[in-house]
């Protein structure tokens, strides 16, 4: 049996709500939500009366969650049934801001205590996320193949801006082609280049698509958008993506962002911030932290034992090259290979949380304050790419203390 507290639990489900409600509004509304959220709940979970979320300690972004140690002290069986309707409850108040994978995303981010703790207390994240999709699909009524074709035409007229209507269905025809071995509804879709006698190119999606879960779609658009942003010279005052959300309009976001596509993600793929820039950051701090509590090439060394080490869980740690003739130039040593940017960023935060673990085990009695250096070193625009790939620092500097 897990021998986490209750109190390490609940901090952690709140802290991650925290960043994921966040993502999709901002920090005062998911501090609000929770807020209202556990004042619901109190009149029948006692125990939550020991559990605080304010705005007013949320000046440094993490402080907003205070969890008192008596509720340490609460039965196992009312805690966790408490905790899994907390989860439930929060997820219906967000209503359309909780996309259809928004439950898996905050699964992946807790991975750690849902694998020690939650499945053991009979909290199934993985059926509540199959339940909430069935409800959301039906509540929403999302007809795929209009979102679809809706998606393509907006998409054809932006490009044509820049060149040639028959070109920019040219560039469609070619990514959907390149997409369909990987999403299968792309199949569904139809798309003539070569405009037909009154001069319009046809679009049409096939009747199965409306079979299909919408997330699903919704992965293979958001796939779509990317590609052909990267394919695009686009210059302008407005970044292709603005452009496409505001000629989409508000009513046909709300239903994409419903059913997955994250633009916000698309978006800081198209910039360039990825993941190849984050681990290198990331490294350099983590080398940096170390090298300055010991040497420059005990850090390099480490952190090359720490990657052998991983690399069997985690293949893509291949992409970390060390130069073992120069551990003594500290991070000079060290390269990331682009290729890392194809890793799921949960996959990728869960290997960087254990990289930085394993690093704070081997500085030993020096590893005083490291999440507090971490953080001051990485700085504020890292750090927010850090928690939206599920790396919850909060949680992390408990379990160094």
């Amino acid at each position: 049996m897990s021998t986490v507290k209750n109190s390490e639990v609940i901090d952690h489900i709140l802290q991650t709500f925290i960043v994921k409600i966040a993502r999709r509004s901002s920090d005062t509304f998911a501090v609000e939500t929770l807020d209202r959220v556990l004042k619901e709940l109190e009149p029948k979970y006692d125990f939550l009366q020991y559990v605080k979320v304010e705005n007013t300690a949320y000046a440094e972004g993490m402080n907003a969650v205070q969890i008192m140690p008596e509720i340490d002290a609460v039965d196992s069986g009312v805690f966790y049934q408490g905790v899994n309707e907390l989860i439930q409850r929060t997820v219906q108040r967000l209503e359309h801001l909780a996309d259809f994978y928004f439950i898996r995303e905050f699964q992946e981010a807790i991975e750690h205590i849902d694998d020690l703790v939650l499945k053991e207390k009979d909290i199934n994240l993985g059926s509540m996320q199959f339940d909430y999709l069935v409800t959301r699909k039906q509540a929403l009524n999302i007809e795929n193949a209009e979102m679809v074709e809706q998606v393509i035409r907006t998409l054809i007229n932006i490009l044509s801006r820049k060149s040639s209507e028959q070109q920019a269905v040219k560039t469609v025809v070619t990514t959907l082609n390149n997409l369909k071995e990987q999403y299968a509804c792309v199949n569904y879709i139809l798309v003539s280049d070569e405009p037909n006698p009154e001069g319009f190119y046809m679009i049409e999606t096939l009747k199965n698509i409306n079979t299909v879960w919408p997330g699903k779609v919704a992965q293979a658009l958001q796939k779509l958008i990317e590609e052909i942003g990267k394919s695009v010279a686009w210059e302008g005052e407005e970044s292709f993506i603005e452009v496409l959300q505001k000629e989409l309009g508000e009513e046909q976001l709300k239903k994409l962002k419903t059913m997955g596509v994250i633009f916000q993600q698309i978006k800081r793929i198209l910039v360039q911030q990825a993941h190849e820039e984050l681990m290198k950051k990331t490294l350099e701090t983590l080398v940096s932290i170390v090298g300055e509590r010991t040497s420059p090439g005990f850090a390099v060394v480490t952190l090359d034992t720490v990657l052998k080490n991983l690399a069997g869980k985690y293949t893509f740690l291949t992409y970390i090259k060390i130069d073992k003739d120069r551990y003594s130039e500290g991070i000079d040593a060290v390269s990331v290979v682009s290729d890392i940017n194809m890793v799921e960023s949960y996959k990728l935060g869960q290997a960087i949380r254990e990289i930085m673990k394993m690093m704070h085990q081997n500085l030993g009695d020096k590893a005083y304050d490291f999440i507090g250096e971490f953080k001051k070193k990485l700085g504020d625009e890292y750090l927010y790419e850090i928690e939206n790939i599920g790396i919850n620092l909060h949680f992390l500097e408990l379990e160094f203390r």
